[in-house]
């Protein structure tokens, strides 16, 4: 028999090992201009750059900022690959609980300034709505894709579980050339399961192994929303620790980044004073903490600047207090 032998699956030879890391290196050399940030200088600071197949999760508990992080974090990528040579990649954004419409909403009233609330319930003036029909053209070329569900097409057949949207990927690359540069799945406790008639917490660890197959095939990173306990609730500093998932303990193990946020407002009065970080609650404090970060620091409490009428995050200024704080 002659020529090179097939490649046994799973096996890896020792020059193949060699050559596939130097592979990576190269890339993640020629990729470093071009990393995805949150454009929060604060963050980013401490925040390594998301790199291929990692998972990171972002665990709040309700209400208290996760999915509008993710959609914000999402616009400022979307930012950075109009600004990329290579026009073949997109940002793609799965929801299980917020309508196509509603997160477009978010995306249109950033770009605008307007009021969300006042926009999704129908207030928006003649002036704003016009705003908001044109912000909606330019949000027709920005390469941010959607999977979910929408009022517009009602009566969609099957759930969207973890394959549907795998397999979604592969025929929009398939369709149109174009493959996702970071993924985004809001949120971990609700995706559809494969199998409904399992135990809710097989079901959503089954979902995480899903997620880092799917970060894996795609070769991009995938940042996922997660459910904090109650538990949270029950403490002073109300910021989750990295075991605070629901349903879950395998993010402890194995996720690349997890990321935790606590809006005080929630659940301190306007005023009251959070000792730990020398700061007053507002409706704009947000608390941001790094809980875990594979192959660099952790452990990093920052406080951002949390606009919830028009969904955007910047650097804390509100008072004397470090932007970086470690607890």
């Amino acid at each position: 028999m002659t020529g090179k032998p097939e490649p046994l699956r799973g096996v890896y030879t020792p020059n193949d090992v060699g050559v596939y890391t130097m592979e990576q290196v190269d890339r993640r050399v020629a990729a470093k201009p071009f990393a995805l940030k949150t454009r929060v200088p604060a963050l980013d600071r401490n925040l390594r750059p998301l790199m291929p197949g990692e998972v990171v999760f972002v665990t709040a508990y309700t209400s208290n900022g996760k999915t509008a992080f993710m959609q914000f974090w999402a616009r400022q990528i979307v930012a950075q690959l109009v600004e990329r040579p290579n026009d073949s990649e997109i940002a793609v954004y799965v929801s299980w609980e917020t309508l196509v419409e509603e997160l477009g909403m978010y995306d249109l009233c950033g770009m605008t300034g307007i009021d969300t609330d006042a926009a999704w319930h129908g207030e928006a003036t003649r002036d704003e709505v016009e705003a908001l029909r044109m912000a909606a053209a330019k949000r027709a070329t920005m390469p941010l894709w959607v999977l979910g569900y929408s009022l517009k097409r009602r009566r969609q057949e099957g759930g969207l579980t973890l394959a549907a949207v795998s397999d979604g990927l592969q025929r929009v690359e398939s369709a149109y050339g174009l493959r996702p540069a970071i993924i985004f799945l809001d949120y971990l406790q609700i995706i559809t399961p494969d199998n409904a008639r399992e135990d809710r917490r097989m079901q959503v660890m089954r979902n995480v192994d899903l997620i880092q197959t799917l970060a894996r095939d795609c070769g991009a990173p995938v940042v996922v929303g997660c459910q904090a306990g109650r538990q949270v609730l029950e403490r002073a500093f109300a910021l989750p620790e990295i075991g605070d998932g629901q349903e879950t303990s395998r993010i402890e193990q194995d996720a690349d980044k997890v990321l935790a946020l606590w809006y005080p407002c929630k659940t301190r009065s306007a005023g009251a004073r959070i000792e730990e970080l020398n700061v007053e609650v507002t409706d704009r404090l947000m608390v941001f903490g790094i809980r875990k970060q594979r192959h660099a620091p952790s452990g990093q409490v920052m406080l951002l600047d949390f606009d919830a009428a028009h969904n955007t995050f910047a650097g804390w200024d509100g008072g004397n207090v470090d932007e970086d704080i470690r607890y």
